[in-house]
């Protein structure tokens, strides 16, 4: 069996991303995908497996988008074969990326962190500094 480089396999799942972001914008007219953002697309090593990471900004509808999305993965992968030249068209596996929501989480962690260190940090009066630098 022939082994393809990590290249080719990249850019195979670069122009995955593409085409499903025209096809989801251009070509599905679900209104429940309106909002999708295609995040990441993996390959597999055999190239027979995209899985295709996506977020929604708003969280509540997710189980609905999740549904449009496995609805509209034959049409999808159909519009796919079109385009690409390749000999299959890798099966299409939709996965909810969790990663931004997660970043958001931390951020607020982070920033409600800061804001508490900030406000039990002593406060140093700047005309203090310099009647101790003279002395």
């Amino acid at each position: 069996m022939r082994k393809y480089s990590n290249n080719r396999s990249g850019r195979i799942a670069d122009q995955i991303q593409k085409d499903v972001v025209n096809i989801l914008r251009t070509k599905v007219k679900d209104p429940r995908v309106t909002w999708v953002t295609i995040n990441d697309v993996e390959i597999d090593k055999e190239n027979t497996t995209a899985s295709i990471y996506w977020s929604v900004l708003d969280e509540t509808k997710i189980a609905n988008v999740t549904n449009a999305l496995e609805s509209a993965r034959g049409f999808i992968r159909s519009e796919l074969s079109k385009g690409f030249k390749t000999y299959t068209i890798p099966q299409l596996k939709f996965i909810f990326d969790e990663s931004l929501a997660r970043g958001a989480k931390i951020l607020s962690v982070i920033n409600q962190v800061s804001k508490e260190f900030s406000v039990n940090e002593p406060q140093i009066d700047p005309d203090s500094l310099d009647d101790k630098q003279k002395n």
